[in-house]
Order: structure tokens, then sequence, then C-alpha cells
């Protein structure tokens, strides 16, 4: 098959698609050709004719757009998100590659803030690429026709926090509810009202086990193992009792769950902002 289709051979780390692949998390060195690309667009030679108005469009349209790709797929380390933000901070303040306190003039943190807010709108790249991959988890959650539908893709810990403690979910058939994760009971997670309990559940039964499936004969409480005490006893009673008093509602309904943002009019209002606003703030 190989000799048909001409493939080569080679060893992992590779690039695809522009992404690297490999064993583990992909190092500072393997993804220093996307710090160079960066670094090749910048129009040295252009920058003194070019006011701070210029300069901080190319940073927000070009410099912060070439790592989305990447930030899409992993989160990079620290040291490539802070090369890739001390470029575009000298070209900024500088018009160079590189900066010294001198040149700029307002904190980095302060720049990445919207225009709303005080900031110059430009993409803090570690909050925007945590938003990009949530989006995954989101659609996991809200799109069961994508073609990807039933891998299992790989969240790291903050990630699954920040999505779970973001998110509420509406009760349908408990299909789609994810019994230890899904915040259904009154907008909290197991995780959150019941932490020692949560800790003695398998990573694997957190991940896959649904509403329907959990209140089928009380599927849920299997779930649970290692040495329980007596406070984890106390919080399995409390469960329960939650559980008996859902279980035929959900065995009624044949309506899909709901996942909502927790985020209303009201709120946004009191933070002087606008739904349109929210994606700014995120990314």
């Amino acid at each position: 098959m190989i000799n048909q289709l001409g493939c080569p051979v080679v060893e992992l780390p590779i690039t695809y698609l522009g992404i690297p692949l490999t064993l583990r998390r992909p190092s500072a060195a393997q993804l220093q050709p996307l710090v160079d690309s960066v670094a090749a667009r910048l129009p040295t030679w252009k920058a003194w004719l070019m006011n701070k108005a210029g300069r901080l469009a190319i940073v927000k349209s070009v410099l912060s757009a070439i790592p989305v790709h990447q930030l899409l797929a992993f989160a990079p380390p620290k040291k490539t998100l802070k090369q890739l933000e001390k470029i575009q901070r000298g070209f900024l303040w500088a018009g160079r590659a590189i900066a010294n306190g001198g040149n700029c003039h307002v904190n980095w943190r302060h720049a990445c803030r919207p225009g709303e807010y005080g900031g110059l709108g430009i993409r803090d790249l570690e909050r925007a690429g945590l938003a990009l991959r949530l989006r995954w988890m989101w659609l996991a959650h809200t799109d069961t026709d994508r073609a990807w539908q039933g891998l299992d893709l790989q969240f790291s810990k903050e990630e699954r926090v920040l999505f779970f403690a973001s998110t509420t979910m509406m009760l349908g058939d408990g299909r789609t509810t994810l019994f230890w994760d899904d915040r259904w009971i009154s907008g909290q997670s197991v995780r959150e009202i019941a932490p020692l309990l949560y800790q003695c559940i398998p990573k694997q039964r957190r991940k896959t086990r649904t509403m329907a499936d959990g209140l089928n004969g009380n599927t849920w409480a299997r779930d649970i193992q290692g040495t329980i005490g007596i406070h984890e006893i106390g919080l399995y009673l409390m469960m329960d009792s939650k559980c008996y008093i859902l279980g035929p509602i959900l065995l009624r309904s044949h309506l899909p769950g709901i996942y909502t943002l927790p985020l209303v009019e009201a709120d946004l209002e009191e933070l002087g902002a606008t739904p349109r606003q929210i994606l700014p703030l995120a990314c």
C-alpha cells in the first residue's frame, strides 16, 4: 500500500496541515517555526513610516492571526506565547521585533483589553487559545452531526473546569447530560456540591455516564469505587434523594437536553457590556 500511494514512512514528530504531531505536548523548540513565521511578517523597512495606529492594525490583523490555527489544536508552552507577545509588543511600540521597557507605553495585559474597557483590543493569545479549544467541547455537547463525534477528545483539567463552570444544563431526556460533570443540580454539578464523592468516580465514568443511564436502575451508584467514609455516605444519600425526585421526570421526557451559558442580559448591563462584546472579552 505504501508503494502504491507513494507515501513516505517517517517517525514522529512530523508536521501535518501546519500542526506538529507528537506523542506529547509540542515543546517550544518544535514550535519555533511558528515564532519565526510571525517574525518574518514584520514589515521592518516600512515600520518607521507607519504611525502607531497602522502598526496596531497589523498586530491585530496579521501577527495575532497567524497562531490561531495552532491555538485551535493545543495549548502552546508559556515560552512560545511569551515570544509571540514579545514580537507583537516590540513592533507596536518600537517598530521592530524587540522593544525595551522604555518603549512600552502601557502594560501589555492592559493593551489586550477590549477598547470599551480602556485597552487596544489586541488578542490575548493565551486566553484566545483557551476559548478556541473550549469551542470543541461546546460542539461535542451541542452538535451531534459533526463527523468527529464519538472520538475521545483530549482536554486539559483547566479547560474542562472552565467549560463546566461556564455552562449549565437544561435537562431533557438525560441522554446528552453527563451525570457527574454537567451542572444539572440547580445550576451546580456533582463536582461542586459533592467533591469528596466525585473523587470516588473513575475518570472514564465521569466522561461517559449520562443522566439517562445513571438514573436507570440507579446505575450511577455503581460508579462509586474505592474507600467510602462517613462524609461520602452522607453525600451519597443527598444525591440519592435528588435522583429519586428527578428520575420519574426525566423518564417521561422526550426532549433533548440543552447546554446554556448562564450569562443573561441583566448581568451584561451591570458590566456595561452588550452580548456582541462577549467574544472580544473571551478572545
